[in-house]
Protein backbone atom coordinates (compact mmCIF):
# COMPACT_ATOMS: atom_id res chain seq x y z
CA UNK A 1 0.00 0.00 0.00
CA UNK A 2 1.25 3.48 -0.95
CA UNK A 3 1.64 6.00 1.89
CA UNK A 4 0.85 9.66 1.08
CA UNK A 5 2.97 12.18 2.97
CA UNK A 6 1.16 14.33 5.60
CA UNK A 7 2.19 17.58 3.91
CA UNK A 8 0.64 16.48 0.66
CA UNK A 9 -2.69 15.67 2.44
CA UNK A 10 -2.83 19.06 4.07
CA UNK A 11 -2.10 20.79 0.77
CA UNK A 12 -4.84 18.85 -1.01
CA UNK A 13 -7.36 19.63 1.77
CA UNK A 14 -6.67 23.37 1.63
CA UNK A 15 -6.96 23.33 -2.16
CA UNK A 16 -10.34 21.62 -1.94
CA UNK A 17 -11.58 24.12 0.68
CA UNK A 18 -10.34 27.06 -1.41
CA UNK A 19 -12.12 25.73 -4.50
CA UNK A 20 -15.31 25.16 -2.50
CA UNK A 21 -15.13 28.68 -1.07
CA UNK A 22 -14.59 30.13 -4.56
CA UNK A 23 -17.56 28.16 -5.91
CA UNK A 24 -19.79 29.34 -2.99
CA UNK A 25 -18.78 32.96 -3.59
CA UNK A 26 -19.31 32.59 -7.32
CA UNK A 27 -22.88 31.36 -6.62
CA UNK A 28 -23.78 34.36 -4.41
CA UNK A 29 -26.45 36.61 -5.98
CA UNK A 30 -25.23 40.19 -6.36
CA UNK A 31 -26.44 43.52 -7.70
CA UNK A 32 -24.36 46.40 -9.02
CA UNK A 33 -24.73 49.54 -6.91
CA UNK A 34 -25.67 52.24 -9.43
CA UNK A 35 -28.35 54.90 -10.05
CA UNK A 36 -31.64 53.38 -11.13
CA UNK A 37 -35.36 54.14 -11.38
CA UNK A 38 -36.96 53.71 -7.98
CA UNK A 39 -40.72 53.26 -7.90
CA UNK A 40 -42.62 51.70 -5.05
CA UNK A 41 -46.38 51.46 -4.66
CA UNK A 42 -48.58 50.38 -1.79
CA UNK A 43 -51.78 48.54 -2.74
CA UNK A 44 -54.45 48.30 -0.05
CA UNK A 45 -58.20 47.66 0.15
CA UNK A 46 -60.47 50.31 1.64
CA UNK A 47 -63.94 51.79 1.71
CA UNK A 48 -65.66 55.13 1.48
CA UNK A 49 -66.65 56.72 4.77
CA UNK A 50 -67.92 60.14 5.79
CA UNK A 51 -65.55 62.56 7.45
CA UNK A 52 -68.41 63.64 9.71
CA UNK A 53 -71.43 61.65 10.79
CA UNK A 54 -74.38 62.18 13.10
CA UNK A 55 -74.99 59.37 15.60
CA UNK A 56 -78.54 58.01 15.71
CA UNK A 57 -79.86 56.78 19.06
CA UNK A 58 -83.02 54.94 20.03
CA UNK A 59 -85.69 57.58 20.83
CA UNK A 60 -87.26 57.95 24.27
CA UNK A 61 -86.21 58.42 27.87
CA UNK A 62 -86.07 56.33 31.00
CA UNK A 63 -85.21 52.64 31.12
CA UNK A 64 -88.24 50.93 29.58
CA UNK A 65 -87.17 48.75 26.67
CA UNK A 66 -88.67 49.13 23.21
CA UNK A 67 -88.94 46.77 20.26
CA UNK A 68 -87.91 47.56 16.70
CA UNK A 69 -90.93 46.90 14.45
CA UNK A 70 -89.88 48.59 11.21
CA UNK A 71 -86.84 50.26 9.59
CA UNK A 72 -85.61 51.26 6.14
CA UNK A 73 -82.81 49.18 4.51
CA UNK A 74 -79.24 50.03 5.47
CA UNK A 75 -77.53 52.22 2.90
CA UNK A 76 -80.74 54.01 1.91
CA UNK A 77 -80.61 57.69 1.03
CA UNK A 78 -82.78 59.67 3.44
CA UNK A 79 -84.08 63.21 3.58
CA UNK A 80 -84.36 65.45 6.60
CA UNK A 81 -87.27 64.49 8.93
CA UNK A 82 -87.81 61.19 7.11
CA UNK A 83 -88.78 58.30 9.39
CA UNK A 84 -85.87 55.86 9.60
CA UNK A 85 -87.22 53.34 12.12
CA UNK A 86 -90.33 52.73 14.23
CA UNK A 87 -90.43 51.15 17.68
CA UNK A 88 -93.05 49.88 20.10
CA UNK A 89 -92.95 50.12 23.90
CA UNK A 90 -95.41 47.53 25.28
CA UNK A 91 -94.24 47.96 28.87
CA UNK A 92 -94.72 51.74 28.75
CA UNK A 93 -98.14 51.22 27.19
CA UNK A 94 -99.16 48.84 30.00
CA UNK A 95 -97.80 51.08 32.75
CA UNK A 96 -99.55 54.10 31.24
CA UNK A 97 -102.83 52.19 31.36
CA UNK A 98 -102.19 51.30 35.02
CA UNK A 99 -101.32 54.92 35.81
CA UNK A 100 -104.53 56.18 34.18
CA UNK A 101 -106.55 53.62 36.19
CA UNK A 102 -104.81 54.77 39.36
CA UNK A 103 -105.64 58.39 38.52
CA UNK A 104 -109.30 57.44 38.16
CA UNK A 105 -109.18 55.81 41.60
CA UNK A 106 -107.64 58.93 43.08
CA UNK A 107 -110.39 61.06 41.54
CA UNK A 108 -113.05 58.82 43.07
CA UNK A 109 -111.28 58.97 46.43
CA UNK A 110 -111.23 62.78 46.21
CA UNK A 111 -114.96 62.82 45.50
CA UNK A 112 -115.53 60.50 48.47
CA UNK A 113 -113.52 62.78 50.80
CA UNK A 114 -115.44 65.79 49.57
CA UNK A 115 -118.79 64.05 50.06
CA UNK A 116 -117.83 62.89 53.57
CA UNK A 117 -116.67 66.40 54.46
CA UNK A 118 -119.90 67.94 53.18
CA UNK A 119 -122.03 65.42 55.11
CA UNK A 120 -120.12 65.89 58.37
CA UNK A 121 -120.20 69.68 58.15
CA UNK A 122 -123.94 69.60 57.39
CA UNK A 123 -124.61 67.43 60.44
CA UNK A 124 -122.49 69.65 62.64
CA UNK A 125 -124.18 72.76 61.24
CA UNK A 126 -127.60 71.29 62.11
CA UNK A 127 -126.47 70.43 65.62
CA UNK A 128 -124.99 73.91 66.05
CA UNK A 129 -128.29 75.47 64.91
CA UNK A 130 -130.27 73.42 67.40
CA UNK A 131 -127.88 74.28 70.23
CA UNK A 132 -128.14 77.95 69.31
CA UNK A 133 -131.94 77.76 69.38
CA UNK A 134 -131.94 76.01 72.75
CA UNK A 135 -129.48 78.56 74.10
CA UNK A 136 -131.71 81.46 73.02
CA UNK A 137 -134.68 79.80 74.65
CA UNK A 138 -132.76 79.18 77.83
CA UNK A 139 -131.61 82.75 77.99
CA UNK A 140 -135.23 83.99 77.48
CA UNK A 141 -136.55 81.95 80.42
CA UNK A 142 -133.61 82.98 82.57
CA UNK A 143 -135.15 86.48 83.14
CA UNK A 144 -138.84 85.55 82.98
CA UNK A 145 -141.32 85.26 85.95
CA UNK A 146 -141.42 81.55 86.54
CA UNK A 147 -144.60 81.85 88.59
CA UNK A 148 -146.79 82.11 85.51
CA UNK A 149 -145.51 78.76 84.09
CA UNK A 150 -146.09 75.31 85.37
CA UNK A 151 -143.07 73.65 86.90
CA UNK A 152 -143.10 70.71 84.42
CA UNK A 153 -143.20 73.00 81.41
CA UNK A 154 -140.25 74.94 82.71
CA UNK A 155 -138.21 71.77 83.35
CA UNK A 156 -138.95 70.38 79.89
CA UNK A 157 -138.06 73.50 77.94
CA UNK A 158 -135.37 75.03 79.98
CA UNK A 159 -131.82 73.66 79.64
CA UNK A 160 -128.75 74.76 81.41
CA UNK A 161 -127.28 77.65 79.47
CA UNK A 162 -123.73 76.74 80.59
CA UNK A 163 -124.09 73.27 79.10
CA UNK A 164 -125.41 74.66 75.82
CA UNK A 165 -122.51 77.08 75.56
CA UNK A 166 -120.02 74.26 76.15
CA UNK A 167 -121.78 72.14 73.55
CA UNK A 168 -121.68 75.00 71.07
CA UNK A 169 -117.92 75.35 71.68
CA UNK A 170 -117.47 71.61 71.18
CA UNK A 171 -119.40 71.65 67.90
CA UNK A 172 -117.32 74.55 66.64
CA UNK A 173 -114.14 72.65 67.55
CA UNK A 174 -115.41 69.50 65.85
CA UNK A 175 -116.24 71.47 62.72
CA UNK A 176 -112.69 72.75 62.66
CA UNK A 177 -111.38 69.21 63.10
CA UNK A 178 -113.48 67.96 60.21
CA UNK A 179 -112.13 70.73 58.02
CA UNK A 180 -108.52 70.04 59.05
CA UNK A 181 -108.88 66.28 58.51
CA UNK A 182 -110.48 66.82 55.13
CA UNK A 183 -107.73 69.26 54.09
CA UNK A 184 -105.03 66.76 55.19
CA UNK A 185 -106.64 63.93 53.28
CA UNK A 186 -106.97 66.17 50.23
CA UNK A 187 -103.28 67.15 50.48
CA UNK A 188 -102.14 63.49 50.70
CA UNK A 189 -104.36 62.56 47.79
CA UNK A 190 -103.09 65.52 45.76
CA UNK A 191 -99.48 64.44 46.35
CA UNK A 192 -100.30 60.90 45.26
CA UNK A 193 -102.07 62.19 42.16
CA UNK A 194 -99.07 64.35 41.30
CA UNK A 195 -96.74 61.33 41.52
CA UNK A 196 -99.04 59.20 39.36
CA UNK A 197 -99.45 62.09 36.90
CA UNK A 198 -95.66 62.42 36.62
CA UNK A 199 -95.34 58.70 35.96
CA UNK A 200 -98.12 58.79 33.37
CA UNK A 201 -96.58 61.84 31.70
CA UNK A 202 -93.23 60.04 31.39
CA UNK A 203 -94.84 57.02 29.76
CA UNK A 204 -96.80 59.29 27.40
CA UNK A 205 -93.54 60.92 26.33
CA UNK A 206 -92.04 57.48 25.72
CA UNK A 207 -95.02 56.47 23.60
CA UNK A 208 -94.87 59.77 21.71
CA UNK A 209 -91.17 59.11 20.87
CA UNK A 210 -91.38 55.83 18.98
CA UNK A 211 -90.14 57.13 15.63
CA UNK A 212 -86.49 57.73 14.73
CA UNK A 213 -86.30 60.61 12.24
CA UNK A 214 -83.40 61.83 10.12
CA UNK A 215 -81.88 65.08 11.46
CA UNK A 216 -80.51 65.90 7.99
CA UNK A 217 -79.99 64.41 4.53
CA UNK A 218 -77.59 61.47 4.34
CA UNK A 219 -77.15 57.72 4.05
CA UNK A 220 -78.54 55.48 6.80
CA UNK A 221 -75.96 53.12 8.32
CA UNK A 222 -76.54 50.66 11.18
CA UNK A 223 -74.24 50.47 14.22
CA UNK A 224 -72.71 47.04 14.84
CA UNK A 225 -72.45 45.80 18.42
CA UNK A 226 -69.29 44.46 20.07
CA UNK A 227 -69.88 41.03 18.49
CA UNK A 228 -70.48 42.44 15.01
CA UNK A 229 -74.27 41.98 15.03
CA UNK A 230 -76.44 44.77 13.63
CA UNK A 231 -79.97 45.77 14.72
CA UNK A 232 -82.79 43.62 13.35
CA UNK A 233 -86.58 43.91 13.39
CA UNK A 234 -87.87 42.34 16.59
CA UNK A 235 -84.80 43.20 18.67
CA UNK A 236 -85.13 45.07 21.98
CA UNK A 237 -83.32 48.31 22.74
CA UNK A 238 -82.98 50.82 25.56
CA UNK A 239 -83.72 54.52 25.05
CA UNK A 240 -80.64 56.53 23.99
CA UNK A 241 -78.84 53.32 22.93
CA UNK A 242 -76.69 53.80 19.81
CA UNK A 243 -78.64 52.53 16.81
CA UNK A 244 -76.84 53.81 13.71
CA UNK A 245 -75.38 56.87 12.07
CA UNK A 246 -76.15 59.36 9.34
CA UNK A 247 -72.97 60.30 7.43
CA UNK A 248 -72.71 63.72 5.86
CA UNK A 249 -72.52 63.16 2.10
CA UNK A 250 -70.82 66.51 1.52
CA UNK A 251 -67.55 65.28 3.08
CA UNK A 252 -66.58 61.77 1.93
CA UNK A 253 -63.12 60.20 2.27
CA UNK A 254 -61.44 57.00 1.13
CA UNK A 255 -60.43 55.14 4.28
CA UNK A 256 -57.71 52.46 4.36
CA UNK A 257 -56.28 50.23 7.10
CA UNK A 258 -52.76 48.88 6.64
CA UNK A 259 -50.58 46.61 8.78
CA UNK A 260 -48.20 48.58 10.97
CA UNK A 261 -45.17 46.91 9.38
CA UNK A 262 -46.07 48.12 5.86
CA UNK A 263 -46.14 51.85 6.59
CA UNK A 264 -42.65 52.71 5.29
CA UNK A 265 -42.76 56.20 3.79
CA UNK A 266 -46.49 56.71 4.31
CA UNK A 267 -47.22 60.41 4.83
CA UNK A 268 -49.71 63.18 4.09
CA UNK A 269 -49.60 64.48 0.51
CA UNK A 270 -48.65 61.27 -1.29
CA UNK A 271 -50.73 60.57 -4.43
CA UNK A 272 -53.33 57.79 -4.28
CA UNK A 273 -55.09 56.23 -7.25
CA UNK A 274 -58.49 54.97 -6.10
CA UNK A 275 -60.35 52.34 -8.11
CA UNK A 276 -64.05 52.02 -7.29
CA UNK A 277 -65.35 48.48 -6.89
CA UNK A 278 -68.00 47.54 -9.41
CA UNK A 279 -67.65 50.41 -11.86
CA UNK A 280 -63.85 50.30 -12.13
CA UNK A 281 -63.76 54.10 -12.14
CA UNK A 282 -60.34 55.49 -11.16
CA UNK A 283 -59.89 58.75 -9.25
CA UNK A 284 -56.65 60.57 -8.47
CA UNK A 285 -56.48 61.70 -4.84
CA UNK A 286 -53.82 62.47 -2.25
CA UNK A 287 -53.42 61.38 1.38
CA UNK A 288 -55.00 63.92 3.72
CA UNK A 289 -54.64 62.11 7.06
CA UNK A 290 -52.45 59.39 8.57
CA UNK A 291 -53.26 57.84 11.95
CA UNK A 292 -50.87 58.46 14.83
CA UNK A 293 -51.24 55.11 16.56
CA UNK A 294 -51.85 51.50 15.56
CA UNK A 295 -54.67 49.37 16.93
CA UNK A 296 -56.18 45.94 16.40
CA UNK A 297 -59.27 45.71 14.20
CA UNK A 298 -60.41 42.23 15.21
CA UNK A 299 -60.64 40.32 18.47
CA UNK A 300 -59.36 37.24 16.64
CA UNK A 301 -56.06 38.75 15.47
CA UNK A 302 -53.30 40.58 17.39
CA UNK A 303 -52.08 42.34 14.22
CA UNK A 304 -52.19 46.14 14.59
CA UNK A 305 -53.26 48.44 11.78
CA UNK A 306 -52.81 52.12 11.02
CA UNK A 307 -55.51 54.00 9.12
CA UNK A 308 -55.06 56.73 6.55
CA UNK A 309 -57.51 58.76 4.47
CA UNK A 310 -57.77 60.54 1.14
CA UNK A 311 -60.56 63.11 0.84
CA UNK A 312 -62.90 63.36 -2.16
CA UNK A 313 -63.98 66.71 -3.51
CA UNK A 314 -67.68 67.47 -3.12
CA UNK A 315 -68.09 67.64 -6.91
CA UNK A 316 -66.47 64.21 -7.32
CA UNK A 317 -68.74 62.63 -4.72
CA UNK A 318 -71.86 64.11 -6.33
CA UNK A 319 -70.96 63.34 -9.94
CA UNK A 320 -70.04 59.71 -9.17
CA UNK A 321 -72.90 59.23 -6.67
CA UNK A 322 -70.48 57.95 -4.04
CA UNK A 323 -71.92 56.47 -0.86
CA UNK A 324 -70.38 55.45 2.48
CA UNK A 325 -69.61 51.75 2.64
CA UNK A 326 -68.65 51.50 -1.03
CA UNK A 327 -65.54 49.28 -1.47
CA UNK A 328 -62.47 50.47 -3.33
CA UNK A 329 -58.84 49.63 -4.06
CA UNK A 330 -56.14 52.20 -3.39
CA UNK A 331 -52.66 52.37 -4.92
CA UNK A 332 -50.37 54.75 -3.04
CA UNK A 333 -47.30 56.01 -4.90
CA UNK A 334 -44.77 55.91 -2.07
CA UNK A 335 -41.64 56.62 -4.14
CA UNK A 336 -41.14 57.73 -7.75
CA UNK A 337 -37.55 58.74 -8.56
CA UNK A 338 -35.77 58.54 -11.91
CA UNK A 339 -32.26 58.17 -10.42
CA UNK A 340 -31.73 56.83 -6.93
CA UNK A 341 -28.88 55.04 -5.19
CA UNK A 342 -30.65 52.14 -3.54
CA UNK A 343 -30.16 48.53 -2.52
CA UNK A 344 -32.79 45.84 -1.92
CA UNK A 345 -33.86 45.50 1.70
CA UNK A 346 -32.82 41.83 1.59
CA UNK A 347 -29.20 43.01 1.13
CA UNK A 348 -29.18 44.86 4.47
CA UNK A 349 -27.92 43.38 7.73
CA UNK A 350 -29.08 45.08 10.90
CA UNK A 351 -26.78 45.26 13.88
CA UNK A 352 -28.61 47.15 16.64
CA UNK A 353 -29.36 50.65 15.32
CA UNK A 354 -26.84 50.29 12.48
CA UNK A 355 -27.07 48.65 9.06
CA UNK A 356 -24.46 47.05 6.82
CA UNK A 357 -24.10 45.30 3.46
CA UNK A 358 -21.65 42.75 2.08
CA UNK A 359 -19.64 43.92 -0.93
CA UNK A 360 -17.97 41.38 -3.22
CA UNK A 361 -14.42 42.40 -4.17
CA UNK A 362 -12.97 39.69 -6.39
CA UNK A 363 -12.88 36.55 -4.28
CA UNK A 364 -13.33 38.50 -1.05
CA UNK A 365 -16.52 39.61 0.78
CA UNK A 366 -16.29 42.80 2.78
CA UNK A 367 -18.81 43.96 5.37
CA UNK A 368 -19.52 47.68 4.89
CA UNK A 369 -21.48 49.84 7.35
CA UNK A 370 -23.93 52.08 5.47
CA UNK A 371 -26.05 55.13 6.27
CA UNK A 372 -29.67 54.77 5.13
CA UNK A 373 -31.86 57.52 3.69
CA UNK A 374 -35.47 57.03 2.68
CA UNK A 375 -36.82 53.52 3.20
CA UNK A 376 -39.40 51.68 1.17
CA UNK A 377 -41.15 48.33 1.39
CA UNK A 378 -38.72 46.74 -1.13
CA UNK A 379 -35.61 48.97 -1.40
CA UNK A 380 -33.81 51.55 0.74
CA UNK A 381 -31.77 54.61 -0.18
CA UNK A 382 -28.03 54.55 0.65
CA UNK A 383 -26.53 57.88 1.71
CA UNK A 384 -22.96 56.68 2.28
CA UNK A 385 -20.84 53.61 3.04
CA UNK A 386 -20.50 52.03 -0.41
CA UNK A 387 -19.44 53.32 -3.83
CA UNK A 388 -21.02 53.23 -7.25
CA UNK A 389 -20.10 50.05 -9.10
CA UNK A 390 -19.75 47.87 -5.98
CA UNK A 391 -21.23 44.38 -6.20
CA UNK A 392 -23.77 44.09 -3.38
CA UNK A 393 -24.53 40.62 -2.00
CA UNK A 394 -28.32 40.13 -2.00
CA UNK A 395 -28.50 37.42 0.69
CA UNK A 396 -25.98 38.44 3.33
CA UNK A 397 -27.72 36.47 6.05
CA UNK A 398 -26.21 33.27 4.56
CA UNK A 399 -22.72 34.73 5.04
CA UNK A 400 -23.60 35.83 8.60
CA UNK A 401 -24.81 32.32 9.45
CA UNK A 402 -21.58 30.79 8.15
CA UNK A 403 -19.54 33.30 10.15
CA UNK A 404 -21.50 32.51 13.31
CA UNK A 405 -21.05 28.79 12.70
CA UNK A 406 -17.27 29.17 12.26
CA UNK A 407 -17.06 31.22 15.45
CA UNK A 408 -18.90 28.57 17.48
CA UNK A 409 -16.75 25.83 15.94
Amino acid sequence: MRIIPLVTCVTMTLSILACTNKQDQAQLATETFAPRIWQENLVVDGEIIAANKTPLTVPGQGWDSRTLIEMIPEGSLVKKDQVIARFDAPKSRMELSQAELELLRKELAAESILASDTSSRSTLAADSAKVQTDLLLSERYANADLAIFSRNKILDELQDSGFLKNKRTYLDWKTGQVQARSAAEQAVLSSQKESVNLNASQHKKNLDALELMAPHDGVFLLQASWDGAKPQVGSSFRPREEFGSLPDLDQLVANFNIEEGRTFGLKVGLPVKVRLAGSGQEIELSITKVGNSASVTSRDSPVKFISFEAAFKKEQAQSLALKPGQALLGTVSLINQSKAMTVPNIALVQDGPNFATYVKDGDQLKRQTVVLGQRGPVRSEIKSGISQGNQIVLLPEVKDKEKTKDTHS
